[in-house]
């Protein structure tokens, strides 16, 4: 699948022995906890060779670019803004530059430093003002003023909810479907 990925390698073998009409199933449902069970809780388990919070934090982004991609969620990975390196954006680029209330800028952690982390949110909050609008997924909750979600069944089955929520309240999805 990828090059020196057992993260991918394993995510994608079970995204394969689920299937794509329970995995559709399911997001048709919202049942987004049962998904991360099924999926990622298996990928935690048999990935040994990877520094825990790099393993969750390549999981969690290399899942919500899987899961977004099924339902039709507008985002961009990897993409650098005035030097600035960001993980993940809700809708596009352009939206964060014509109107920070109307996209999310997500920050996957792949470290326990919390002082690097917090340079990364410092460097974030240069272009996108909003705390509540700064989300960051890492292998713990973090007590921080932007939006933080955890690693785990509930909390990022919350994360995938918020993000289906945002993209409706915006309108931006213009097509309320799964992928086919």
């Amino acid at each position: 699948m990828s090059e020196n990925s057992p993260i991918k390698d394993t995510l994608y073998e079970n995204i394969a022995n689920v299937g794509e009409e329970q995995i559709h199933q399911l997001l048709l449902n919202g049942e987004f906890s049962e998904l991360f069970e099924k999926i990622c809780e298996p990928v935690i388990q048999d990935v040994k060779s990877i520094e825990e919070y790099e393993k969750y934090g390549t999981l969690a982004e290399s899942f919500t670019h899987y899961l977004f991609t099924e339902m039709l969620i507008p985002s961009q990975r990897k993409i650098s803004f005035e030097n600035i390196e960001l993980d993940m954006i809700i809708p596009n680029l352009e939206e964060l530059r014509k109107n920070n209330d109307n996209a999310i800028v997500i920050f996957f952690a792949k470290t326990s430093d919390s002082m690097q982390i917090n340079e990364r949110i410092q460097e974030i909050k240069k272009i996108q003002k909003k705390d509540s609008n700064i989300w960051i997924i890492s292998k713990e909750i973090m007590n921080i003023s932007q939006s933080a979600y955890a690693i785990e069944r509930n909390s990022f089955g919350e994360f995938v909810k918020d993000a289906q929520n945002f993209v409706k309240s915006r309108k931006i999805n213009k097509l309320n479907i799964f992928k086919t």
